[in-house]
């Protein structure tokens, strides 16, 4: 836990809070998946991040507000690789009065510390969209170093073709 938030196990008792957080459609621009605007949407994608887990491929946490009592949104550890020492960090988000505030890096920084200083990982990366300039300088504020640019490698759920920015940190570079 940090001094603003806890990164705890997503669990679906989460979704009301969720719920209060994810209705502002600018929230998802950069999404992937269908926008969870709406309570059956954000219930399947719970849902599919707890099955994720049960198979291994995802490792989901509920963004935890200390000071709100509250979960005000969520991360993920994706496709974690023992035998390489890698994992990726993905599908966060945090409702829009969080955005632009310390819970991002916060977030990030927890996340960075238990990969490398529990998990004993070398490599933790990072996609964004390409054109998400915003997502990009928090990753380079990070200390995220541009490993360079997977061309139209994912399609959104608008059906836009996306190229990815991929990001990564290094045990040697991680100074927390």
């Amino acid at each position: 836990a940090g001094p603003t938030i806890a990164l705890i196990p997503l669990s679906p008792d989460h979704l009301d809070d969720f719920c209060r957080y994810s209705v502002d459609a600018s929230l998802w621009t950069w999404w992937l998946r269908k926008p969870p605007v709406d309570r059956e949407t954000m219930r399947a994608q719970i849902e599919q991040a707890l099955a994720q887990a049960k198979t291994g491929q995802r490792i989901p946490f509920s963004i935890f507000h200390h000071g709100r009592g509250e979960c005000i949104g969520s991360t993920s550890f994706w496709f974690l690789d023992p035998i390489n020492l890698s994992v990726e960090i993905g599908s966060t988000w945090l409702g829009m009065p969080h955005h632009g505030g310390p819970i991002n890096q916060e977030c990030k920084r927890l996340l960075l510390a238990h990969a490398f200083n529990e998990l004993c990982l070398n490599r933790v990366m990072f996609q964004t969209d390409e054109l998400n300039a915003r997502s990009r300088r928090a990753l380079e504020k990070l200390g995220a170093k541009l490993d360079g640019i997977m061309r139209e490698d994912k399609i959104t759920w608008s059906g836009r073709v996306r190229s990815s920015a991929v990001y990564s940190i290094l045990r040697s570079e991680w100074a927390g």
